[in-house]
């Protein structure tokens, strides 16, 4: 997939990798892959932005974050 540069920065910076090394220990699974059909820019946040606060609310929450994604449906393509 190829990531907009404003996104990248973003989704390869420290503070988000340390956070999806602590998803995985806390939960013993890796969240979600970013990808743009379930994390679209909001506003004057990014897709990356949104992102890296839903990875922070499910730390903070101590529950996972699960969704069925719109990654591969075939009709929005």
């Amino acid at each position: 997939m190829v990531v907009a540069p404003i996104d990248s920065p973003i989704i390869r910076s420290k503070e988000v990798q340390g956070m999806l090394d602590q998803y995985e220990e806390k939960f013993g699974e890796r969240f979600i892959a970013f990808n743009y059909a379930d994390f679209q820019r909001r506003g004057d946040k990014c897709a990356a932005e949104v992102y890296k606060e839903t990875l922070r609310k499910a730390l903070e929450s101590d529950k996972p974050y699960h969704i069925v994604s719109r990654r591969y449906r075939i009709l929005d393509h």
